[in-house]
């Protein structure tokens, strides 16, 4: 029984990994959340976040990081944006396996030489399958349903779920506010960093006037969210942080966009890519100073 829940444990703890959460809690939230806007979606969820980590096990990487979830979220996304973008057909389930393993394959090889791939392993995976499929004509395209109208009033708070809830690809208000609530449970800063991310972003791209309606969906706010959590913290420069990563990656989001380019999470892992190295400098050069204000005489 133990051994059994350990594993539900941990398959959940890889979809809370989406958002940089360890948490089966939020996992679980997630999972919620999917199944209410779609069962199909949660099912995919479920099935590669469970191959992903089934992988590493069989693999025998390091305990420590299957158990973090660390194998699972990139898995989840690829299987939940597969049922997404596609009708589902043994062909899609079979893209839906193979991908899971190849992303926990990607996964190990980012840890092992110190990468921060983040969600890059479901972006190269999602895009291919995406561009080989509807190149080869092998599946189904799914139709895009038609989003609920909402009052003006609550153009920030629709905003803001949307974008939470466009991170794993869902479309309801209900879903985002869950997503929302699964961080702000593991970590009521991040929930919040995010919240705020979202708001700046919508409101860059109402500045480049792009789309009201795709800014109201949350799709150029999405990849801001990511952003926000990934950099929140309780030091001034984590805010700091935060609004350097949402402005380059809602610029780049817009960019993407406007040239018909799939853009998945990639405007938010370019953001990391930029600012994890400056954070190191900034680390850098603090460290350097402390040392030469603890030591004037450099003896």
């Amino acid at each position: 029984m133990k051994e059994k829940q350990r594993i539900a444990e941990t398959v959940l703890k890889g979809i809370g990994q989406i958002m940089l959460q360890e948490s089966a809690w939020t996992g679980l939230l997630f999972l919620i959340a999917i199944s209410y806007d779609s069962i199909l979606m949660c099912a995919a969820a479920l099935l590669s976040s469970t191959i992903g980590t089934g992988t590493a096990r069989i693999c025998k990487f390091s305990d420590k990081n299957i158990n973090a979830g660390l194998y699972g979220f990139n898995a989840t996304l690829i299987g939940i944006g597969l049922v997404f973008f596609f009708e589902a057909s043994p062909l899609i389930w079979f893209a839906l396996v193979l991908g899971s393993i190849l992303s926990t394959l990607l996964m190990e090889f980012s840890i092992r030489k110190k990468i921060p791939f983040f969600t890059f392993p479901f972006i190269v995976i999602t895009a291919g399958f995406i561009l080989g499929l509807k190149h080869f004509d092998l599946a189904t395209l799914n139709v895009p349903k038609a989003t609920t109208a909402i009052t003006s009033e609550l153009i920030d708070f629709r905003v803001v779920a949307h974008a939470y809830g466009q991170v794993i690809f869902q479309g309801s208000l209900l879903a985002g506010l869950l997503f929302f609530l699964g961080v702000f449970v593991k970590n009521p800063t991040a929930a919040l960093y995010g919240f705020v991310a979202a708001l700046i972003a919508s409101a860059v791209a109402r500045f480049d006037q792009d789309s009201v309606q795709l800014i109201n969906d949350g799709m150029f706010s999405f990849n801001a969210v990511l952003c926000g959590i990934a950099c929140s913290g309780l030091k001034p420069r984590d805010g700091i942080y935060v609004f350097l990563s949402v402005i380059i990656a809602t610029y780049f989001d817009v960019s993407m966009m406007e040239n018909g380019w799939i853009t998945l999470t990639f405007p938010f892992v370019l953001a990391m890519w930029v600012i994890v190295p400056l954070k190191k400098l900034v680390s850098y050069f603090e460290n350097k100073i402390k040392n030469k204000n603890s030591n004037p005489l450099g003896v």
